[in-house]
């Protein structure tokens, strides 16, 4: 039975960019898979503005645990399929502490296929975003476990591979975006966003209007020539990848409290 791991730096990330596939993988493929969901972090800091500072942080972090369990029980997926590496929000590096993290993690679990946030040719550019992806390539491509596991990445400007879907399924998204009430001010924006990143991967699939991309990876020589990566693509992810996409402002005192706890474990 293969073995699938996802990979999210928030509780919320995979409803967007994986949905409809997740769904068809953990309830209606007639082929049995074992599902996994890694998330970094528990959005603690998933707030905006100071008028919410007494949320966040381990409260805030407590319902959004209970916001994720219950979007993936729509799936199927149990509290037990899913693991919290108790990251900070919006302070996830790319350093050799996460890399190890998570390449023990990999050598345990032994994943068939792992999905992963887009790290370069990215449309969402959140650090904690590209420190995920970015860290699975790392070590995949430096060879710091003993095989190569079929890598995709989500929210990637330059697809490769694309899970089509039905109109209607996307009640499906608006079913477990409902779970994350916390998250109802951003979310209600990025569904403006949502639609239109479908129906441009529909458009890639003969006879279907909506489609969930991603990017595959290829680590083998012979396999790499055929997904060049496009100049404009280059240029434009150069470009976005320079703007102050995402800039959280944090309580210094929750922060602190946060930092200190980490370090004392």
């Amino acid at each position: 039975m293969a073995k699938i791991i996802f990979f999210q730096a928030h509780p919320d990330d995979l409803e967007f960019n994986c949905a409809q596939l997740m769904h068809y993988l953990a309830i209606k493929s007639k082929r049995k898979y074992i599902i996994k969901i890694v998330s970094i972090t528990k959005g603690e800091f998933g707030l905006p503005g100071a008028k919410y500072d007494k949320f966040k942080g381990k409260f805030l972090a407590k319902v959004r645990t209970r916001e994720l369990y219950n979007a993936q029980s729509i799936h199927g997926i149990s509290p037990k399929n899913i693991v919290f590496f108790g990251y900070i929000d919006g302070f996830v590096k790319f350093n050799k502490d996460f890399i190890n993290r998570i390449a023990d993690y990999i050598r345990k679990e032994k994943p068939d296929i792992i999905f992963a946030p887009e790290p370069i040719y990215t449309w969402y550019y959140h650090m904690d975003h590209v420190n995920t992806g970015k860290a699975i390539f790392y070590i995949i491509y430096n060879k710091l476990i003993d095989y190569i596991p079929i890598l995709y990445f989500y929210s990637s400007l330059s697809p490769n591979f694309f899970f089509p879907f039905k109109k209607e399924d996307i009640s499906l998204v608006n079913q477990l975006l409902a779970c994350h009430k916390t998250q109802y001010w951003l979310m209600n924006y990025m569904m403006f966003i949502y639609k239109p990143i479908m129906k441009l991967a529909g458009r890639k699939i003969d006879g279907w209007k909506y489609a969930e991309p991603f990017r595959r990876i290829y680590f083998r020589k012979e396999n790499k020539k055929k997904y060049k990566i496009s100049l404009i693509t280059r240029i434009f992810s150069h470009f976005f990848s320079s703007l102050p996409f995402y800039k959280a402002k944090y309580p210094q005192e929750i922060l602190n409290k946060l930092k200190r706890e980490k370090k004392q474990k």
